[in-house]
């Protein structure tokens, strides 16, 4: 192992399988490294004597989620940098530029266009008010991270995200996709379907969806079929008829990878439908705001030029 930290960890791994420990008793103790997924899966596979063909769905499900990551990463990194670059240049013009023409222009004694003078008093307003600003900023993050935290307020936000334009839909199909591969892979390795929903609740990052899926699990303990006690306000409808497909079909993980497949896709085009439509769109934005910093900067020079003519 390259990375020295897992390095260690497998080292006590192989301290305590000597010791006489099941390898998912040894893993349970890095929950960092191994998910309660992942030992799961390995514990189903101890019992089924299933462990090799365990493992090799377990990479090629994790080489799937990774490589979808990793094209998120690549296609939100050009407007990520432009935003930042905006910003510092925001800034620069802010702190450094704009007050050193306001004191030139104010020498002329010449009356300013009216974009010069609202440029003008917005940085004067940041600049006398800065620390506020800081401060309320600051205020503002710390109350959402703590409201954000606590447990009916992941939910409630969890709750609100699914319903922003655009991005809701989008996280709301990259959940349903790792549930549908994630459920698939534990009812494949032999786990209960009770457990495997309650597991894979875990693994969607977003307490609402997961409230819906323990709901679930809840309403199967009861009798209840999975397709049926699936929340449509959370899942899709086509994802609840494939399940009662599944179900009835007796195929019920490879009907769920295939759901997988169809959304992962989904998502993957959507991100490049959006990136494609934002890079447009952010560089006319900040090329627009830039432009207005420019001729706030430039016209007072063609009025106090015709005055002086």
């Amino acid at each position: 192992m390259d990375h020295p930290a897992l390095r260690r960890i497998i080292r006590h791994v192989v301290v305590q399988l000597d010791s006489g420990k099941m390898l998912s008793q040894a893993i349970a103790g890095f929950e960092a490294v191994f998910s309660r997924l992942f030992v799961a899966m390995i514990r189903a596979a101890e019992e089924s004597g299933t462990m090799a063909p365990t493992l090799n769905y377990l990479a090629d499900s994790m080489e799937k989620t990774d490589r979808l990551a990793r094209k998120i990463r690549s296609v939100t990194a050009y407007p990520v940098f432009v935003a930042i670059f905006f910003c510092i240049v925001s800034l620069i013009m802010t702190v450094f530029v704009l007050p050193q023409f306001r004191e030139i222009f104010s020498s002329f004694n010449a009356k300013l266009p009216t974009l010069t003078r609202g440029v003008f008093a917005v940085n004067n307003f940041m600049l006398d008010h800065a620390l506020l600003i800081l401060l309320g900023i600051l205020l503002l993050a710390v109350g959402l991270t703590v409201y954000v935290k606590s447990r009916p307020g992941r939910a409630q936000f969890d709750r609100f995200v699914l319903h922003v334009p655009f991005f809701g839909p989008l996280l709301r199909k990259l959940a349903v996709a790792r549930f549908c591969r994630n459920f698939a892979m534990l009812l494949r390795g032999g786990v209960p379907v009770v457990s495997a929903i309650e597991i894979t609740a875990e693994t969607l990052a977003n307490k609402a969806m997961e409230q819906s899926l323990l709901a679930s699990s809840r309403q199967i303990v009861a009798g209840s079929a999975i397709s049926t006690s699936l929340d449509p306000n959370y899942f899709p409808r086509l994802l609840i008829r494939m399940v009662s497909v599944g179900e009835s079909s007796g195929r019920l993980p490879e009907v769920l990878e295939r759901v997988s497949n169809v959304y992962e896709d989904q998502v993957e085009g959507s991100i490049m439908m959006a990136t494609s439509m934002f890079e447009p769109i952010i560089i006319c934005v900040f090329g627009a705001l830039i432009l207005t910093l420019v001729l706030a900067i430039y016209m007072p020079v063609f009025t106090v030029a015709s005055s002086v003519q």
